[in-house]
């Protein structure tokens, strides 16, 4: 098997996660490069993995196909940028570019180039989200395809209790329920059901002004309660919730259709099924229980990116116009607020 060589540039806290998902694919080699050569040179120590001394010597190296991108927003377009130029395929966290104008310029450059371009959004592949998506695959153009027929309504909730970093509830620091919750319900609302038509914020709050945060009170600013309904443009109404309030973690997609419920959450406890009126495509008539093993996220999306690179295509999701499509959205969202650019 050929070796694929990849760059992880950035060695902060996603680094470890993109290395756990990278190291379990054959014939995968990771070199590690950050601005700051220490934090390099100390993540290769732990995982035994070589480092450059130079950002230079990523991209002047002929034998790295693609970068991994890890670092703040505000680099982003930049290093997609130099890495086109290399002529390496890239991945890249999310969101993809500070604003639409930095996302579209990325668009045209892969377009031109026929590099490969992927943005991290995990959601997209957890088993359980998958099958749902593969459920509902086809309702928009044909609803007799689908288990479900036509589909009506959903819901998309995500909430967690926060105060982990202080960064993520500073609204200078791009924190907030809307960038770090929000954000992942929707691409997945869009991954189901296409495009975002029109965008109502029911509710944007600040319930918490104060947090604990390793041991000490800080006044914050970013919101930690979010309510958005969006009516996408197939016609399906679609509540999002998310929330930095919440004591236990929990997350769950309920999707309701003519002739049944989906119910699908990435948590063991929590159920998932599928509830119908009547025998449907191979499914019985009331509840389906569906068990879906868990699986490491980061390594079925990097195994997608590794993929797309050796079949020379763009991956099967989470795709640079997927990214686009879901910063219109976000952008939308921020417009009612008054909030800036996604």
């Amino acid at each position: 098997m050929n070796k694929t060589k990849v760059a992880i540039i950035g060695c902060g806290k996603q680094a470890p996660k993109h290395i756990s998902g990278l190291e379990k694919i054959p014939g995968v080699e990771i070199l590690l490069a950050d601005k700051d050569v220490s934090l390099a040179k100390k993540l290769g120590e732990i995982h035994g993995l070589p480092w450059v001394e130079k950002l230079e010597d990523i991209f002047s190296d002929e034998s790295i196909a693609a970068v991994d991108i890890c670092t703040p927003t505000t680099s982003h377009v930049q290093l997609i940028r130099t890495a086109i130029e290399a002529g390496k395929d890239f991945f890249c966290e999310k969101p993809l570019t500070d604003n639409l104008d930095e996302a579209n310029e990325v668009t045209h450059m892969l377009e031109k180039s026929n590099r490969i371009g992927m943005v991290g959004y995990i959601y997209r592949f957890s088993p359980i989200f998958e099958h749902g998506h593969s459920l509902l695959t086809g309702g928009v153009k044909d609803d007799e395809s689908v288990v479900l027929g036509k589909i009506t309504t959903a819901l998309f909730r995500l909430g967690g209790r926060g105060s982990h970093q202080l960064w993520k509830h500073r609204c200078k620091h791009g924190g907030g329920a809307i960038n770090e919750m929000l954000v992942h319900m929707v691409d997945l609302a869009i991954w189901y059901f296409g495009p975002v038509g029109e965008v109502r914020v029911l509710a944007h709050d600040l319930l918490r002004p104060q947090r604990e945060i390793q041991g000490v009170i800080h006044d914050v600013d970013a919101e930690d309660y979010v309510i958005v309904r969006l009516t996408m443009e197939n016609g399906v109404d679609v509540l999002c919730l998310a929330d930095m309030v919440t004591p236990a973690f929990t997350q769950f997609i309920e999707v309701q259709g003519e002739r049944g419920t989906f119910f699908g959450s990435i948590q063991p406890q929590m159920p998932s099924f599928l509830y119908l009126e009547q025998d449907s495509l191979g499914f019985k008539k009331g509840r389906n229980e569906l068990n879906f093993y868990n699986c490491n996220f980061f390594e079925a999306q990097m195994s997608d990116f590794i993929k797309a690179i050796r079949n020379a295509e763009q991956p099967s999701r989470s795709t640079i116009s997927d990214s686009v499509m879901l910063m219109e959205a976000m952008a939308k969202i921020k417009k009612e607020i008054g909030l800036g650019q996604y």
